[in-house]
């Protein structure tokens, strides 16, 4: 019955690593959160002069600055995708922790701590990008950039020169 149990339980886990690579592939290809461009992808909306949101074309990007733009974003994300899988893995293994009854709080407060160190690493990144970015606009175009609705600017979720969070 052991030998059985150990089975159940290893399938159970081979079901579980295939659902959260799926969900993680699915997630970095969308865009979301951390991810790429699109609507929640850190930097300028979309790169190029519409977006999704329409609001790159009122800084009147060239087309060198948008292809700047771009290539800032795509080294963002190749340069922070191991992180942020290593940040998914540990929130994952921080809310196994807490739904275990027999996790001391040493070990829960050490994951949170490791989770805390890795998102502060990636707000440093992410401060880096913006700076690259700003680094490709007109003065006059950071001003627009400055004069845009709450929400829209530099970092992810558009946070940054326009409100949330992020902002400078």
């Amino acid at each position: 019955m052991n030998s059985m149990k150990r089975w159940y339980m290893f399938g159970l886990l081979v079901v579980l690593f295939i659902a959260l690579t799926t969900t993680v592939f699915a997630f970095g290809q969308r865009g979301g959160g951390m991810g790429r461009g699109g609507s929640g992808g850190p930097g300028l909306c979309s790169g190029g002069q519409g977006g999704p949101y329409g609001f790159a074309a009122n800084l009147n990007l060239t087309k060198e600055q948008a292809e700047k733009m771009w290539q800032t974003r795509e080294k963002f994300h190749n340069d922070t995708q191991s992180m942020r899988y290593e940040l998914f893995q540990k929130k994952f293994e921080l809310r196994k922790l807490y739904a275990e009854p027999n996790a001391d709080e040493a070990t829960i407060l050490s994951k949170q701590k490791e989770i805390s160190t890795l998102q502060q690493k990636l707000q440093d990144k992410m401060a880096q990008l913006r700076l690259e970015q700003r680094k490709i606009l007109t003065p006059e175009q950071m001003k627009k950039l400055n004069e845009l609705p709450a929400g829209r600017g530099f970092g992810p979720h558009r946070m940054g020169f326009g409100g949330g969070p992020g902002r400078w």
